[in-house]
């Protein structure tokens, strides 16, 4: 392929992993040509934006100019949009990449969901350790006034638990299993996001940096009023039933 082509095929991918407003930073970053790329990959977090930047130097030569990749990373990342708004499913995936490039990145699609939400939150996870971006997204989903409802695993009801119970500081509405409400030996395994009761994220990712950048995890993105609905009605139904309590 020839340079303009290969900068192409890294733009349709890179829309297709990361949140746009990743790709908007990227993309202004490209504006400014190698030396923009190199700035914002020294004071990026997220790994996912610094291998990007690393990835779009590259391709960066004298017969491509910053503006032009520009420009084809902010038609890809709308493209992108419009055709994810008519999917109903998207595979999600934290991990090594392979030749495939029709998966999103899990770090990606949490933070377009939490950044979405107009009403309500639902997160469920086994264990904690939420990066700051995850955080600082649920406590300004917080202060938009979204419902924000948090069930993790207690250390109190499963005693092989070690994980944190983050979030301290939020001011969201924290439930719990309690440990009299369950078989011997049960877990809270469950790794779930549900917004405004229109989309649910469900797969094997925590809550946690790795889970959303390192680990090898897998979800499934439902665009389904119905089934997110379900879940989170489910939820509300064990908390009505007293299987699910307020946590400290």
């Amino acid at each position: 392929m020839t340079p303009p082509d290969l900068l192409e095929e890294a733009a349709a991918e890179l829309a297709e992993r990361l949140p746009y407003a990743d790709i908007d930073q990227i993309a202004h970053a490209c504006r400014e040509g190698r030396a923009g790329l190199r700035a914002l990959e020294a004071k990026a977090a997220g790994i996912a934006v610094r291998t990007a930047c690393q990835r779009l130097r590259d391709h960066l030569t004298n017969d491509v100019d910053g503006r032009y990749a520009a420009g084809l990373l902010i038609g890809a990342a709308k493209a992108r949009q419009t055709l994810r708004s008519k999917r109903g499913v998207d595979v999600v995936w934290t991990g090594p990449p392979s030749a495939v490039h029709t998966a999103r990145l899990t770090t990606a699609v949490v933070s377009e969901l939490i950044d979405s939400a107009t009403t309500e939150l639902l997160l469920v996870s086994y264990a904690s350790y939420p990066p700051a971006s995850l955080s600082t997204a649920l406590a300004s989903a917080a202060t938009r006034g979204v419902e924000v409802s948090l069930l993790l695993e207690q250390q109190t009801d499963n005693p092989r638990f070690t994980g944190s119970t983050s979030f301290s500081r939020l001011p969201v509405t924290r439930l719990r299993w309690p440990v009299h409400r369950r078989e011997p030996g049960a877990a809270l395994h469950a790794k779930i996001i549900v917004v405004d009761r229109q989309v649910a994220l469900i797969g094997s990712a925590n809550l946690t940096g790795h889970a959303f950048e390192k680990n090898f995890e897998c979800g499934i993105l439902l665009r389904d009023a119905d089934n997110a609905r379900a879940i989170a009605d489910h939820i509300d139904s064990l908390r009505e039933a007293g299987v699910l309590t307020a946590a400290a």
